[in-house]
């Protein structure tokens, strides 16, 4: 190779413009950088700019070596470069430096001169003579630098100054399109995606990308082979030793690369390596990450040299890991070296907070490496084994693989470890036993005691303590929901969606905030319950747990709330999202929920028959095992809708007459039951009671009988009073249901002459009023359409009186849907929003 030339150019050349383009702009300045570590191509792309520039000017080349560690040798042989690329150089040698000042000075025009491995000079004369010169550069001479490492030239003042341009390997990476290229002119074309992905992997590290389309196995040995030739042979056996064994873990950092060496200075080393662009860069804070391909590389070539020393390096990564607090990387590193045991001891210290994480799939995919007989062989094991179960699915396999454990723990003496395995037991045994069968006196009982049994830990007894306190808390409140204690439960899944962020447990805050939407709807608030939900869901999608289990009470809330609206579509949407998440076999409370949104969704349909075999499903698929008497509350409850809906109203009186704890929609139920035998006496004080509470969908309901009522006793300003108070409550909330469900046809009634009040006194928005009666058009208002029909003349006259629609049909003998129909039609073709608006419009257009 001739030192003074640029290299001979390979065969398969990407034309990469766009940073020749660059290297033009750069010359323009005193001083190009290209620097990054080997294979990026600075040599191949600046050989390839000069020949492309060399009728421009002349450009000089100097590929450097040890030799040039002689400041005579390195200055004569950059006067040779000169020659070579036609510059004469006056003198007769006894002064090179002096000669090649003097050459570039006569010269006609600029000259480049490329110094490339600029690295492999190491003397401070010839560094400090370079920088001399490039602190007051010859307006006529550019330096082109190429190196694996910035050259200790005092380039600051030159960025300072501006007259420094830098090219390094981020601008080197091959694009997706270069690398098309270059792996078609090796004869060798991918699909998109696969390309894209060799790309990602070798991070468009040009040398990567050649062994990669140069061999058969992905390029992994060859970059093997080309990193011990290229790197690992030219280093010191104590930076081949670190590099080695640091490429063990995805990042390190100076501690951790303390912990697998066994040394000291882990930190200054890596920085070190980071200057001498050696496949490392910085990853954020105090971490450092190997290029990809690197990293594998040096992984095999660790394995080949020193077999037994990987599932050493992992099992110091693992115990490292862990004292940081970092227990998935702990455990990835443990599994890696198949140390079963360091596997199960780290499970036990903080493998159930990883089950209610962000990582849960990671964890899982983790534990299942386990080899399944190594599972009944210890508690610590056993605890895996649990875990694994309550996963998977085998819920029957729970309660006997806990008693298994609980066995082999009594064969332990008493020890912190002991304590930490029996406390990991309680919190898998409260939520994967307890709260999964549906026995809620008994969950609000562990809970309590689990509690209890917490606050007397410290944080070394119990590393996990704040995330086994967030999961107590929510299964405590979910206790005190299905025990009926609502605003017990209002306060602690506040609590535990708190507690469950601050201790990173996201699967638990997610499962809070979706049961407190449960219970904010069952409290009569869909607005408060919708907040709620979305907040769930929108957490849930940020780990990827939208489909989960933890997630589907905030779609059974959800379809409560879309169902309360009268959105039945999206009220069926959400009731399948919610079953897709809960899975084949879901808790039994979320069960029956699940099961009681299809038996009021059916019964919204009008098919009372199907609502009612499947509320008996319902009874018949909960099982002895589950206790919740507020879930039993709500299942009578729909009972008793069921009977309302089949003309059944002593049966309502049986179930309720005579009990005083009855709940808002208990006693709108029973309400309804009165009235419909005609008791008005006895439903006004339920009615009254639930007009002024808090469960603003009750109130609704009770307003609205109310009008119902005053209307049977023919007291018009009072039922139209009560119902301008019910279309008021449900209005902010967006209520609908209770005005289809409760006797529909005097409803209409009382809502058409309700509208015309409403227009005498001044315009109303068109919400819930609107959607009963029918009359107002869902576009509102548009342009005038058309003559009206010599019918829609006929209703048009009755418009300005205070005639319903039906009553306006009766005079005209035609059905309340035809005049509802000519009506819309009468306000299309007028271009009117509303009724009263249509009248105006007929009265300036001289047809009234």
């Amino acid at each position: 190779m001739d030192h003074h030339l640029p290299p001979r150019l390979p065969s398969g050349l990407v034309w990469r413009g766009r940073l020749v383009e660059a290297l033009d702009v750069g010359v323009r300045r005193a001083v190009t950088l290209i620097c990054a570590g080997p294979g990026w191509g600075k040599t191949v792309l600046t050989a390839t700019w000069a020949t492309a520039r060399s009728l421009s000017g002349p450009v000089a080349w100097l590929t450097l070596d040890e030799r040039h560690d002689d400041p005579y040798t390195f200055w004569a042989d950059l006067n040779r470069s000169l020659s070579a690329a036609g510059v004469t150089v006056p003198g007769d040698g006894s002064d090179a430096r002096r000669a090649f000042g003097a050459a570039v000075t006569a010269a006609d025009g600029p000259v480049v001169v490329v110094l490339d491995d600029l690295h492999g000079v190491a003397d401070p004369r010839v560094l400090n003579s370079l920088a001399g010169l490039l602190g007051a550069t010859p307006k006529r001479l550019r330096f082109v630098l190429l190196g694996r490492r910035e050259p200790d030239l005092l380039l600051h003042r030159l960025r300072m100054s501006g007259d420094l341009t830098e090219i390094h390997a981020a601008d080197l990476a091959f694009s997706l399109e270069e690398a098309a290229e270059l792996l078609s002119l090796r004869g060798r074309a991918l699909p998109p995606e696969h390309l894209a992905a060799l790309v990602r992997r070798a991070e468009g590290w040009g040398a990567g990308l050649r062994l990669a389309a140069d061999t058969a196995n992905g390029g992994e040995a060859a970059v093997g082979e080309y990193l011990t030739r290229e790197v690992l042979d030219a280093q010191p056996a104590e930076i081949r030793a670190f590099l080695l064994r640091t490429s063990l873990p995805d990042r390190i950092c100076g501690d951790l690369a303390d912990a697998l060496t066994e040394g000291a200075g882990g930190h200054r080393m890596l920085e070190r390596l980071v200057r001498d662009r050696l496949f490392l860069e910085p990853a954020g804070g105090r971490w450092f990450r190997y290029h990809p391909m690197v990293r594998a590389a040096l992984r095999h070539r660790l394995g080949e040299l020193w077999p037994d020393v990987p599932g050493r390096l992992h099992r110091a990564a693992a115990r490292w890991h862990a004292g940081q607090g970092d227990a998935l990387t702990a455990l990835t590193h443990a599994v890696d070296a198949e140390d079963w045991n360091l596997v199960a001891a780290l499970v036990v210290e903080r493998g159930v907070p990883l089950y209610t994480s962000a990582d849960r799939p990671q964890f899982l995919d983790l534990l299942g490496r386990i080899p399944p007989a190594l599972l009944p062989t210890s508690p610590e094991m056993a605890v895996c084994a649990v875990i694994l179960s309550f996963a998977r699915g085998e819920l029957a396999a729970v309660p006997r693989r806990t008693a298994h454990a609980r066995a082999l723990l009594a064969q332990r003496p008493a020890s912190p470890l002991r304590a930490q395995i029996e406390t990991a037991l309680a919190v898998l045994e409260t939520g994967a036993v307890i709260r999964w069968h549906g026995d809620m006196p008994h969950l609000a009982n562990a809970s309590t005691a689990l509690l209890a049994q917490l606050s007397r830990l410290t944080w070394e007894e119990a590393p996990a303590l704040l995330q086994y306190r967030a999961a107590a808390l929510n299964n405590k409140g979910v206790a005190w929901l299905w025990t009926g204690r609502l605003d017990h439960a209002d306060r602690y899944l506040w609590a535990a969606a708190t507690a469950a962020r601050t201790a990173g447990t996201p699967y638990i805050e997610v499962n809070a905030f979706a049961m407190l939407a449960c219970l904010a709807f069952l409290q009569g608030s869909p607005g408060e319950a919708e907040e709620h939900a979305q907040a769930a869901i929108a957490l849930a999608g940020r780990i990827d747990a939208e489909h989960r289990a933890t997630a589907a009470p905030a779609y059974l809330a959800r379809a409560l709330i879309e169902a309360e609206r009268g959105r039945e579509p999206e009220a069926e949407a959400a009731l399948r999202q919610a079953l897709h998440a809960l899975g084949e076999v879901p808790e039994a409370a979320m069960s029956v929920l699940a099961g009681l949104v299809r038996v009021r969704l059916t019964l919204d349909r009008g098919e009372t028959a199907g609502a009612r075999t499947l509320l008996a499903q319902i009874r018949a698929e909960a099982g002895p095992p589950m206790v919740a008497p507020f879930a039993d509350r709500l299942i009578a409850l729909a009972g008793a809708e069921i009977r309302l809906a089949s003309g059944d109203a002593s049966g309502v009186l049986i179930r309720y007459a005579g009990q005083s704890d009855l709940i808002a929609a208990e006693q709108v139920c029973l309400a309804r039951a009165y009235l419909a035998t005609g008791n008005l006496t006895a439903a006004e004080p339920l009615l009254a009671r639930v007009r002024g509470g808090a469960d603003r969908i009750a109130a609704v309901g009770a307003w609205l009988l109310s009008a119902l009522a005053a209307d049977t006793q023919g007291r018009s300003a009072v039922a139209s009073e009560a119902l301008a108070r019910a279309l008021a409550a449900a209005e902010p909330e967006r209520i609908r249901r209770p005005f289809r469900r409760y006797d529909a046809h005097r409803v209409l009634v009382l809502a058409e002459r309700q509208q015309w009040l409403t227009e005498l006194r001044g315009p109303a928005g068109d919400g819930v009023l609107g959607e009963i009666t029918g009359e107002i058009p869902m576009l509102g208002a548009g342009q005038a359409a058309g003559p009206l029909s010599e019918r829609e003349l006929d209703v048009l006259q009755y418009l300005p009186t205070v005639l319903t629609a039906g009553e306006i049909a009766v005079n005209l003998s035609i059905s309340v849907n035809t005049v509802k129909a000519h009506m819309r039609s009468i306000y299309r073709k007028l271009g009117a929003g509303r009724r009263r608006e249509a009248v105006v419009l007929a009265r300036q257009a001289g047809l009234l």
